[in-house]
């Protein structure tokens, strides 16, 4: 027999909405970790094929996380205003539009406006967060918070693992994947029609679009310098003026948000020990997750020539990275039954000490490739507790008129941590090179300093998580 149930509107549906809502919302995770992450595994067909090498070709995967996490914080309020299944339309024909962009580029300047295009699909995620709580309640939405990390490392897994499939054995043209991803938007366009509700957003409100702009624009002066330093050399007027200029435009933005009546981001919500715990677990997270990705596939595909790495094809580090995801979803799983007996902040700092365990031993013990195959596996069962419990005890826990909010400042956390973890990581493993055949490659110190540094970012993590004293009663919490 068909169960139904009301919306909102007193009108009858299906009991198989909601499944095809969940379906739709694991898809929206999926597919904007897919966009962001696939292409990694291109990058080594791109660069010859348009004339890119070092950090311009990383910006390739750099300029995806800017928008992304510009598309972060933007989709949830626009969602609120404007309705849920509007802006999953506009954001899957962004991605559409921008892949198809992506595949026909002559150039870097067209390849890198398409992909700026296409990561707005990372906001995807806020959004189907802000779905996903409007939309669904008691253990299906508890269900579906605590799986959107596991499908975000499953997604990560796929990436590389397709990615390396489809370049090394298949063979398949880097213009041809970007067409794949475009037929996906366009099966998101078809699925959000079937399976998001049309309800209208409440049309109330605006959107900080001022705000948004000196977000963009305050993103970019300190990623493009960050990632280019040790091309332009670090004390170059050309790396310290947009970096200056950068931290200017932060200090303007912070406070045009603290004024502004509906902020983009509402600085005022970090005085709440719930919002400042989900933007430090995001934030830092995001950072440690995009070392490893940047960092792990490239060292094992060094040749063993070089007296390091391992000399791996694209497909064999595509599957190493499967062990990072793995360990993802595994920390994700785990979370649900830990939060019963384990408090949320207990299992972040634990967290962030098995963060900063992993990165040491892949810095120091990766001589052997079992150790490789093991270590990244740490990394991911600590990366898939910190954003797990920090979704459970950050977005969960809020009233549901505080999902935009929520949405805004711990969504945009783990993206804008992305992007300068990437930016960062990128000009670290660019400023030393050696030579291997006709091919640059970082030196050893150069991997084994981003892996020390993503120790470092855990400690910093594991510190200022336990400098964060609980409330005693939810009312002790002020907005």
């Amino acid at each position: 027999m068909t169960t139904t149930a009301t919306d909102s509107n007193g009108s009858e549906v299906s009991a198989a909405m909601p499944r095809g809502l969940v379906l739709m919302i694991g898809y929206f995770v999926i597919l904007a970790t897919l966009v962001l992450t696939i292409p990694l595994k291109l990058l080594g067909q791109i660069g010859p094929a348009l004339g890119a090498s070092g950090s311009l070709l990383n910006w390739v995967v750099i300029i995806g996380s800017l928008s992304g996490a510009i598309g972060t914080s933007l989709l949830p309020p626009l969602a609120s205003l404007f309705g849920q299944r509007r802006m999953a339309l506009v954001t899957m024909c962004l991605l559409t539009f921008g892949s198809l962009l992506g595949a026909c580029a002559p150039n870097m300047t067209v390849l890198l406006i398409g992909r700026f295009i296409g990561g707005f699909t990372l906001g995807g995620i806020a959004l189907a967060l802000a779905i996903a709580r409007s939309n669904l309640t008691g253990r299906t939405l508890r269900v579906v918070l605590s799986w959107i990390a596991a499908a975000e490392g499953i997604a990560a897994g796929l990436s590389f693992a397709i990615g390396g499939l489809l370049t090394d054995t298949v063979h398949v043209n880097w213009r041809i994947v970007f067409v794949i991803l475009a037929v996906l938007g366009i099966i998101g366009v078809l699925g959000t029609l079937a399976a998001v509700p049309g309800r209208q957003g409440p049309g109330r409100g605006r959107v900080d679009w001022v705000g948004g702009l000196l977000l963009a624009v305050a993103l970019a002066l300190v990623l493009v310098p960050l990632s280019m330093g040790s091309k332009w050399g670090w004390s170059s007027p050309k790396t310290l003026v947009p970096l200056i200029l950068g931290v200017v435009v932060v200090v303007i933005w912070w406070n045009v948000e603290a004024r502004v009546s509906e902020p983009l981001v509402n600085t005022r919500a970090l005085r709440n020990m719930n919002f400042l715990r989900g933007w430090l677990v995001f934030f830092l997270a995001g950072m440690l997750a995009w070392i490893v990705n940047f960092t792990l596939p490239t060292f094992t595909e060094v040749p063993a020539s070089a007296g390091f790495g391992f000399g791996y094809d694209e497909l064999s580090s595509g599957l190493l990275m499967l062990m990072f995801c793995f360990g993802i979803v595994a920390g994700s799983a785990s979370v649900g039954p830990l939060s019963r007996i384990v408090p949320a902040r207990a299992l972040c700092l634990l967290a962030f000490v098995g963060c900063g365990v992993g990165m040491l031993l892949i810095a120091f013990a990766h001589g052997s490739a079992w150790q490789l195959w093991v270590w990244p596996i740490i990394v991911g069962v600590s990366y898939g507790l910190a954003v797990a419990s920090a979704y459970l005890t950050f977005i969960q826990a809020l009233h549901p008129d505080e999902v935009a909010t929520a949405a805004s400042i711990g969504q945009i956390s783990g993206p804008l941590g992305g992007a300068i973890g990437s930016a960062a990581i990128s000009a670290v493993l660019t400023a030393q090179v050696i030579k291997v055949g006709h091919k640059a490659v970082p030196t050893e110190h150069s991997f084994q300093l981003g892996w020390v540094i993503g120790a470092v970012l855990s400690v910093v993590g594991l510190l200022l998580v336990a400098l964060i004293r609980a409330p005693r009663t939810a009312a002790a919490e002020t907005v």
